[in-house]
């Protein structure tokens, strides 16, 4: 089962931050049974943890709301985190629940960006403030950020454009997590063809390369840990890059 977890800091009941966060998680999902995998979702709303949060950076002290919270996103496979923008950076609420967290809550899980504001001229806020903080805490954060302004929720073709960034942004996540738990394309695969050829009978690489991943299906083995990515061997040399 694949644990989805959203991170939210909807500032009112019913605001677009919230919208466009339930329609991330519903195209997760929906990406999650396109792929063969189930899905369960869980939600926390950063407003509601405000007073732990200012009491903590203030004291040290986490309340069990917040050990709650934070366990929640040890616990998680995926995240979803979203916040609303104000004056070009997400709201303080928001990156403050992330600053107080533990250094490695999100290592080696995949994250998924949102964020709302008023004008396009705020869709790299997340970019700018988010993916460096989440990537700090060694998340892994999908290369499409989903950032809706107000003209997205009323007109058609915003709607449309809003609705296509979700769902690649979505299919990304989920690609991604089923990719680093071992679920991968070819575990719907048939029964292997006894009549296949001398050469096929002396290739085991497909076997080799296989394992059965934590959602309970058989796919491509585990890539590599995050902390690979600091190992000289698959560095590529600054002075290689700009030859291009």
């Amino acid at each position: 089962m694949m644990r989805i977890l959203s991170i939210t800091t909807s500032l009112s009941e019913d605001s677009t931050t919230l919208k466009l966060s339930n329609k991330i998680i519903a195209a997760a999902t929906s990406a999650a049974d396109d792929a063969g995998l189930s899905a369960e979702t869980d939600h926390i709303n950063v407003r509601n943890l405000s007073s732990d949060l200012t009491d903590m950076a203030l004291t040290g002290f986490r309340s069990e709301n917040l050990e709650a919270a934070f366990a929640q996103v040890a616990e998680a496979d995926v995240i979803v985190t979203v916040a609303p923008v104000y004056k070009v950076a997400p709201v303080g609420l928001h990156t403050l629940f992330w600053q107080l967290i533990d250094e490695k809550a999100l290592a080696n899980k995949p994250v998924l960006i949102g964020s709302t504001g008023g004008t396009p001229r705020h869709s790299l806020a997340g970019e700018n403030v988010l993916r460096p903080m989440l990537s700090y805490l060694k998340g892994i954060v999908v290369p499409t950020t989903v950032f809706a302004a107000t003209d997205d929720w009323g007109s058609i073709e915003g709607g449309r454009s809003l609705n296509a960034r979700i769902a690649q942004a979505s299919e990304e996540l989920i690609g991604l997590a089923a990719s680093l738990n071992g679920v991968g394309a070819g575990s719907s695969a048939g029964p292997t063809d006894e009549s296949a050829g001398p050469a096929d009978e002396g290739d085991d690489t497909d076997t080799a390369s296989t394992t059965t991943g934590e959602f309970g299906r058989r796919g491509a083995r585990r890539n590599p840990s995050i902390d690979d990515e600091f190992d000289p061997e698959l560095i590529t040399p600054f002075a290689q890059l700009l030859e291009g």
